[in-house]
């Protein structure tokens, strides 16, 4: 009996220190959840979009998708690479551009919504076109690579909010003028690790791209 109270309290504690630690991660990181929200309500918007496209847009999103899968298909890996690369790049320019304006965070919140109906069409497309096939494509080719991309593309959007908020502190309140120089430092730091991990996912993605691409036949 006494076994049984123990061990019936060391699994509501466990419990109870799993919800503290997940509960801590929350109020820790608000921008970050909130950002990954606003991420997953583009996919959905994408999903959509593709289900109630009218025949233009249909036609408009056939062609740039398959564009993108033919990419994936017929080019030498390092042309993968690259073409992902320079995608995923853009999106992170333009997050870091955003943290240095004082007037930036809009942008900022509204990016990884962009982000999220990117995948959200691609994976979209795929079922309605190739179904099975078309879903089995994007989980091999699409799926990891892209969560690793908007994982560093989210932790680029909550360094880029922090640092636009800080400018504001030092050019509208003077507030920590003289920290400047250490902040951009550790911002340019951070985007720099940050930069190594989008080159990991565009090799992945160029890896996958050449490794499944002649294995899962799309058929219409």
């Amino acid at each position: 009996m006494r076994r049984k109270k123990r061990r019936a309290t060391i699994i509501a504690t466990g419990l109870h220190r799993r919800s503290r630690k997940k509960t801590v991660v929350l109020k820790n990181h608000p921008k970050l959840v909130l950002l990954t929200a606003i991420l997953i309500c583009g996919l959905f918007l994408g999903a959509v979009t593709v289900r109630n496209a009218s025949e233009q847009i249909a036609e408009a999103l056939r062609t740039v998708i398959e564009n993108e899968i033919q990419t994936g298909a017929g080019q030498p890996i390092w042309k993968k690479f690259l073409y992902s690369l320079g995608t995923e790049t853009l999106y992170m320019l333009i997050a870091l551009i955003s943290g240095l304006c004082v007037a930036g965070e809009p942008l900022l919140w509204a990016l990884p919504l962009v982000k999220g109906m990117g995948v959200g069409l691609i994976a979209a497309y795929l079922y309605k076109t190739y179904t099975i096939n078309g879903m089995l494509y994007f989980s091999a080719v699409f799926l990891l690579p892209s969560v690793i991309a908007a994982a560093s593309f989210l932790f680029c959007c909550n360094e880029s909010i922090l640092m636009t908020r800080d400018l504001n502190r030092i050019l509208l309140k003077n507030e920590n003028a003289g920290a400047g120089g250490e902040m951009l430092r550790l911002y340019f730091l951070r985007y720099t690790v940050l930069f190594g991990s989008l080159v990991f996912s565009s090799a992945l993605g160029a890896v996958l791209a050449a490794f499944f691409s002649e294995r899962i036949t799309l058929l219409l």
